[in-house]
């Protein structure tokens, strides 16, 4: 089976092409440079010409502008990334009788805590991120049987960007550092989550679908977690809140993983698995 995944060279394509090398399928790998096929993914001419010349049988899109600010500052922008080159890969899909996985957010709900939402809770939208984002879930609808994983990851990358790149570098130089212990999520590794995903490709899986941490944490538990992952007691952090962000975050993101797990028959990882995961990465790239 042939793949093409789009964002090749982003934080989750980075991993997840890694693994789908591992698994032996054959692999073409887009992004704007530094992939198989370069080009700029809201140019519509450009992404259904090497749609038709790639003629993948499964499409990944895991592009994205995940900027909240960039988002929020222009709209327009941020719909023409993160929706509209979805309508036509789920359009072309349908056309081509080929399969799709759409990568989605968590960023759907705020104001309860550390709920866990499963695939059917009530949307909440608070930013241009989310809003872009849940258009396109609504595309990629058009195609039948697409594969719709709504997640929220972390991973090392070796440009150093991420979450995880630069916790661990605050912590490990024992920079000041803010906990937000407000705002609550289901955060997995990017490598737990791509071999979680290629099996439920191959289970032929499909619909909404969470694909996340089994366990729900605030931002401040996984900055701790991270730090004893690497044998480090973090005692001068600052809590603080959220709230004060901007543009406004959706504080409220854990995610509700069992439909996942009944289809992968296996549990997804935990907030200590997750940041054991990449402890491990971390250190392999630093040495």
């Amino acid at each position: 089976m042939r793949l093409l995944v789009l964002g090749a060279t982003g934080l989750l394509g980075y991993q997840l092409c890694r693994r789908i090398k591992q698994r032996g399928f054959d692999l073409v790998t887009a992004a704007r440079s530094g992939a198989d096929v370069n080009f700029d993914i809201t140019d519509p001419k450009s992404l259904r010409d090497n749609l038709n010349i790639v003629s993948a049988d499964l499409v990944i899109n895991a592009a994205a502008n995940v900027n909240l600010t960039s988002c929020e500052k222009n709209p327009a922008a941020a719909y023409a990334i993160n929706a509209a080159p979805v309508q036509l890969i789920a359009n072309w899909c349908v056309e081509q009788n080929k399969k799709f996985v759409q990568i989605s957010t968590d960023h759907f709900f705020d104001g309860n805590g550390r709920k866990s939402h499963d695939e059917l809770a009530e949307v909440t939208i608070v930013n241009q991120y989310a809003r872009a984002k849940f258009a396109a879930e609504e595309y990629a609808a058009i195609c039948p049987d697409a594969l719709i994983v709504r997640t929220s990851i972390a991973g090392i990358h070796p440009d150093g960007r991420g979450l995880a790149n630069w916790a661990f570098d605050q912590i490990s130089t024992r920079k000041p550092m803010k906990l937000f212990d407000d705002s609550y999520g289901s955060i997995i590794d990017t490598a737990s989550f791509s071999n979680a995903l290629l099996d439920l490709i191959e289970a032929k899986a499909n619909g909404a679908i969470n694909l996340a941490s089994s366990q729900v944490s605030s931002k401040q538990e996984l900055i701790i977690e991270l730090a004893n992952a690497i044998g480090i007691k973090l005692d001068w952090g600052v809590s603080c809140s959220v709230a004060d962000l901007q543009p406004k975050r959706a504080r409220s993101t854990g995610l509700n993983v069992q439909k996942a797990e009944s289809i992968l028959g296996y549990e997804l990882p935990d907030l200590a698995a997750v940041c054991k995961e990449l402890a491990a990465q971390w250190q392999r790239q630093n040495g």
